[in-house]
């Protein structure tokens, strides 16, 4: 079964999460963009639509304004009000002088060839300037009045377009045109006394608009009253309304008289249409703006927003992939270092230490094997030191039996020759001996340490020919079975013997006191002996006290803070290992630094020495 990486897993999360992070950001923005430079471009081509059509309209207007001047002057012309006054028959004088100034200022108009029938009509005759392809026989002054928006034109007080474009009635191809009636008053009083006749040409509008750029799929319409006509190949065809307003989008315009709609046509399909006012009352021109060109600027927004969008998906491939380099790679060494640690292998590798974070972590690593090697052979050093120093023990051990076996000999030798003393010395030696070489347990209660005394004091007191004894005395049965540190008692009545009673030269006694005493929760001793409970603080808690005391010179506050810190004053060769201070330590080291010895002395009377330590069994 193949074993997984454990950072797999996480270098999975972690490409998983930056990817997923890349291509949220990639969407939103690219979502938020669109939208952005959706509404953008089409407020932004409604906006030049309008600024493009004002140009045409501007243009437009500029002819309709000549148009506007020349009723203006045969309105005003006193030339003209003489002629309508008089009503002279065509070829007089007048009428060939008036038609000369007309002509003059026909001529004069910059819009002339937009306006190919110009005619002046009195009650009977008319005068007529027109362009020679609009020549014609016709009647003016008989054949205006049968028009069918004779009246209308004539009677309303403005500028009146609700005909629209027409076909020239007094033209044999009847061309479209726009026709305008006017009246034109007496010279001194505002009463009608003929009327202006003027043929406005379609190609006043279908020119500009012929100049004007547009799209395939955009179309200019010419709204004239209630008449819409739409610009194609260079006509201008009457065109039906066939929509529905879906939104006014007017507040986008740059213009309060320009008016922007929404609307839906009879295909299905929704088209926005700007639309600009002529000069003219109820006139206007109108757009479509181009659904293709909308489209090819979104596309190219979208081929760049796409280009970016894939530049920043490449950079955050490029990111994970130096990221993969900078941070899986040097995990995937130090898992590798870690795995070579488990196998056994504790040596450096400087190959993790980078200069950076990681790097911190692979020196530690590398701190960490070699300590964990020179802890493994300090352990295996220690290992065989304590092979080595079990062997000692062993042959330590062979040495002691192999004594005790000889002092057994020389004991029956001694008893068979009469010599008591011998023998019970050659006892009491052979027995410490025999308790010297019994097992490495620390731990004896105060039972056998009170007999590996008695044989020790057995020894010194045939030393001293008898002039010191020793007193044991034990408060209860029950301390007996309490747990002591082997040779505790034997290194203080030593020292008693040496210390205390020899320097006094005379006769000694020592006394040996096994008690319980009461010790405060911490474990200090109250100063209260145990079985009076009734006057201990409720705390109070047992412990074991055991002094050692010998009626010698007694000692100094100093001296005795000496012996508990040195082992210089231990003379006896067979115990000079173990003397006061090494007691006191031993004793702390097993129970706790509240327990030892404490030292009691006046010189010249007493010393006392007691062992403080827990109720153990």
């Amino acid at each position: 079964m193949t074993k997984r990486h454990p950072f797999a897993g996480i270098q999975r999360r972690i490409l998983f999460i930056t990817l997923s992070c890349i291509l949220c950001m990639c969407i939103l923005i690219s979502s938020v963009s669109f939208f952005i430079f959706r509404n953008y471009l089409q407020q932004s081509l409604m906006q030049s639509t309008e600024t493009s059509l004002r140009l045409l309209a501007d243009s437009v207007d500029e002819s309709i304004n000549d148009v506007y001047r020349m009723v203006r002057y045969c309105q005003t012309n006193s030339d003209i009000a003489t002629y309508i006054e008089n009503n002279p028959n065509p070829g007089s004088v007048l009428s060939v002088a008036t038609y000369d100034t007309l002509a003059e200022e026909y001529n004069r108009n910059a819009s002339s060839n937009y306006m190919p029938r110009l005619a002046i009509v009195s009650h009977d005759n008319f005068l007529q300037v027109v362009a020679t392809t609009y020549s014609s026989t016709s009647n003016l002054a008989e054949q205006l009045p049968t028009l069918s928006f004779f009246d209308t034109l004539l009677s309303d007080t403005a500028y009146n377009f609700s005909p629209g474009l027409i076909a020239d009635p007094f033209h044999r191809k009847g061309r479209q045109v726009l026709p305008i009636i006017r009246p034109i008053t007496y010279q001194y009083n505002a009463k009608q006394a003929g009327y202006l006749f003027i043929e406005v040409s379609a190609d006043l509008f279908a020119d500009p608009i012929k100049r004007y750029s547009i799209a395939p799929d955009s179309f200019v319409y010419l709204n004239i009253d209630n008449h819409t006509y739409l610009y194609q190949d260079g006509v201008l065809i009457e065109h039906e309304k066939q929509y529905e307003t879906l939104e006014d989008l007017s507040g986008n315009a740059l213009n309060r008289d320009t008016t922007i709609t929404k609307i839906k046509t009879v295909d299905g399909s929704s088209q926005i249409v700007v639309s600009t006012p002529l000069d003219m009352p109820n006139c206007y021109l109108s757009q479509g703006i181009s659904r293709t060109e909308f489209f090819d600027q979104l596309l190219l927004f979208i081929g760049i927003l796409s280009a970016t969008l894939i530049g920043i998906l490449a950079i955050g491939v490029l990111l994970v992939v130096i990221m993969n380099r900078m941070i899986h790679v040097p995990v995937r060494k130090l898992q590798s270092k870690m795995l070579r640690i488990a196998e056994g292998d504790f040596t450096r590798d400087p190959s993790i230490e980078w200069n950076h974070e990681l790097g911190e972590i692979g020196r530690g690593i590398n701190d960490l094997s070699e300590n964990v090697s020179l802890l493994m052979n300090k352990r295996l050093e220690d290992e065989k030191q304590k092979r080595d120093l079990e062997y000692k023990m062993l042959q330590s051990q062979i040495n002691p039996h192999f004594l005790y076996n000889t002092l057994n000999s020389i004991k029956w030798m001694a008893t068979i020759q009469g010599a008591s003393g011998i023998a019970e010395m050659t006892t009491a030696l052979s027995r410490l001996l025999k308790s010297v070489s019994k097992g490495t347990s620390l731990l004896v209660n105060i039972r056998e340490e009170l007999s590996l005394l008695q044989n020790y004091f057995t020894i010194q007191s045939y030393r001293y020919g008898g002039t010191i004894t020793m007193d044991i005395l034990v408060d209860e049965e029950s301390l007996y079975d309490n747990e002591i540190l082997k040779f505790t008692l034997q290194p203080l009545v030593e020292n008693a013997i040496f210390h205390g009673i020899e320097p006094k030269g005379s006769t000694g006694k020592i006394t040996i006191h096994v008690a319980y005493e009461q010790r405060t929760p911490d474990g200090l001793p109250t100063g209260f002996p145990a079985g009076t409970e009734s006057e201990q603080p409720a705390a109070a808690v047992r412990g074991i006290r055991i002094d050692v005391t010998d009626d010698g010179v007694g000692m100094s506050a100093q001296k005795a803070a000496q012996i508990l810190e040195s082992n210089m004053d231990s003379s006896a060769d067979f115990f000079r290992e173990i003397g006061v201070s090494n007691v006191q330590k031993r004793l702390q080291y097993e129970f706790g630094e509240e327990y030892g010895i404490t030292i009691e002395s006046v010189e010249g009377e007493y010393t006392t020495m007691s062992i403080h330590i827990p109720e153990r069994r």
